[in-house]
């Protein structure tokens, strides 16, 4: 069995130079793909669905809002898939669409004059979850922009200008 300073060198060796630190960079880079391109097409398809279905102004303004953050992450999604820089500002849009879906949706459905004590409750919880994962999202994207987080060429892939 190996002793505790083989483990210990053996950890940071396994550390160095942010190994872990990149994977999970990466997974999160998956992760966030994996959100933008699901709420982007299930807000496309819904919104378009619903679209005539709105009973009131907020419900038309909660089903333009599911719209948006449909196309805005589906356009952060491919965006963010080619480390594109522009992708930080459309998912901040997706960001802004999604908390205001999730912040109206939960008295424009229900109890649009706040007469039961507990809408409340839930707008605001509405607000801050999807507020939080929003700003999850953009974190990620700058983070992946980012010129020192870009994919580079090596040394052998170099080509030397003229």
């Amino acid at each position: 069995m190996a002793g505790a300073t083989e483990i210990d060198a053996s950890w940071r060796n396994s550390h160095a130079d942010g190994h872990y630190s990149s994977r999970m960079r990466t997974m999160a880079w998956i992760l966030v793909l994996i959100l933008l391109f699901g709420t982007g097409v299930i807000g496309i398809t819904n919104g378009i669905r619903e679209l005539g279905d709105s009973h009131s102004g907020l419900q038309l303004t909660v089903t333009i809002a599911v719209m948006l953050y449909g196309v805005f992450g589906v356009a952060a999604g491919i965006g963010l898939v080619r480390r594109r820089p522009w992708s930080v500002t459309l998912s901040i849009m997706w960001s802004i669409a999604v908390t205001y879906a999730a912040t109206v949706a939960s008295f424009a459905y229900s109890d649009p004059t706040f007469s039961h004590s507990g809408t409340i409750t839930g707008t605001i919880a509405a607000a801050l979850s999807t507020a939080l994962i929003g700003a999850g999202i953009v974190w990620v994207a700058r983070d992946a922009t980012r010129a020192r987080n870009l994919p580079r060429a090596t040394g052998a892939d170099h080509i030397p200008s003229p």
